[in-house]
């Protein structure tokens, strides 16, 4: 049997790939097993003494932020849906890795950021890798602070903007997380430059994205995206060749994985997006695709607000949407002021942004089909009031509106 083995439990590592964590009587592994407090304590350590697996070898991946050794308390974290986290010690957090070559990506870019001395991401401490002799290597668990009293940003910003609509400041945050992202980005650019994907190639993966929404959102959504596919293929078509380098990206950037806490804002989670391959996720990609996917999250916000709100009428509508049009060029603006100011003026080429946009918006309606069906509204608000509809039909449109509140 392949597997790691620690004082406290094992991961079973199974011929489709995926990793199973287990607890020491063979359970499944949760918060106060003891299996997460082992692999905390191995990272920071530096070494995996106490760990075995079989067959290959273990290896401790150390960046250089101090740690003393942590507590061994456990405590679970509900809202990873991909992966197994646990707290350990109450100031640090592991990620118990469920796919073989899951968190490859993410560790390596983890560590590039913490050697750089980057603050936008939270502290990192390592990884635990097993070097494989028929897989390779494949990162078992990633090991970083706890940024106490902090919430993601399906939560501050719908707060934020929801406080906005009905009367208050208006949100100062678009700007500091282009500020943020730029970052990120030029530490990311230092390890070097490929040529970006030729036009073509960007836009035939979009075109497919928008065949696949349309092939699987039907009722009123389908509708509406229907009456929008002529827009939405002429946006896509337009998307220009491009000079700006590409890199490796964040490639999953939204608001829900960009962390806030006393005004300050840490970006998580570099596994890349959920819905492509291991293999397409470590294509290095241009800027504009981080800051399309980011943008596109906005418009996402809209959508929640207006479910928060229950807004319907077209006017508190339009409001909405029209922030989250004023956000994205604050987020820009920003972006590329830093990016000037690091020396890479051209890092973002701006002409991509609409169809890159226009594609992540379609890939929230894959998403929440294949995923989570509840998150479809977001997605379907969005791009109805992004994107004109066709005028020649002589159909009256079903009007957009957010599903009602759950009762509790």
């Amino acid at each position: 049997m392949h597997e790691l083995r620690t004082p406290h439990g094992r991961i079973r590592l199974e011929t489709d790939g995926v990793l199973t964590p287990l607890g020491s009587g063979g359970e499944p592994a949760a918060a106060g097993s003891g299996l997460a407090a082992d692999l905390v304590a191995a990272v920071l350590s530096g070494a995996p003494d106490g760990l075995a697996c079989s067959p290959g070898e273990l290896r401790i991946v150390r960046t250089p932020l101090p740690a003393a050794a942590a507590a061994t308390d456990e405590s679970a974290v509900a809202v990873d849906m991909t992966n197994l986290s646990v707290v350990v010690g109450g100031d640090k957090i592991v990620k118990l890795v469920r796919s073989w070559g899951g968190a490859n990506r993410s560790a390596r870019l983890l560590t590039r950021l913490a050697e750089a001395g980057v603050e936008a991401v939270p502290g990192y401490f390592g990884s635990l890798d097993w070097h494989h002799p028929t897989r390779g290597q494949g990162t078992l668990a990633l090991v970083s602070a706890v940024v106490p009293d902090a919430a993601d940003g399906w939560s501050w910003a719908v707060d934020d903007v929801v406080s906005w609509f009905q009367g208050g400041e208006a949100p100062r945050w678009p700007a500091e997380l282009g500020r943020l992202t730029a970052e990120v980005h030029t530490v990311l650019l230092e390890v070097g430059a490929a040529a970006p994907p030729a036009a073509a190639q960007v836009r035939k993966r979009a075109s497919d994205v928008l065949d696949r929404a349309l092939s699987v959102t039907d009722g009123d959504p389908g509708l509406r995206l229907t009456r929008r596919a002529s827009a939405l293929k002429d946006i896509l078509d337009a998307i220009p060749e491009t000079a700006a380098p590409a890199f490796d990206l964040h490639g999953d950037l939204h608001v829900g994985q960009i962390l806030r806490a006393g005004g300050n804002y840490w970006l998580l989670d570099f596994d890349g997006d959920p819905q492509l391959s291991a293999a397409e996720r470590d294509l290095p990609d241009t800027a504009a695709r981080d800051v399309a996917h980011l943008a596109a999250s906005f418009d996402m916000v809209a959508s929640v607000a207006a479910k928060r709100i229950q807004a319907s009428e077209p006017q508190a509508l339009r409001r909405l949407y029209g922030w989250s049009r004023d956000a994205t060029g604050e987020m820009v603006a920003s972006y590329r002021e830093a990016a000037r100011e690091a020396g890479v003026p051209d890092l973002l080429d701006e002409a991509m942004l609409p169809g890159l946009i226009a594609e992540q918006l379609l890939r929230e309606l894959i998403y929440a089909h294949r995923f989570l069906p509840r998150w479809g509204y977001a997605a379907d608000g969005a791009i109805t009031h992004r994107f004109p509809p066709d005028q020649t039909s002589q159909h009256k449109e079903p009007a957009w509106t957010p599903p009602a509140l759950q009762r509790t």
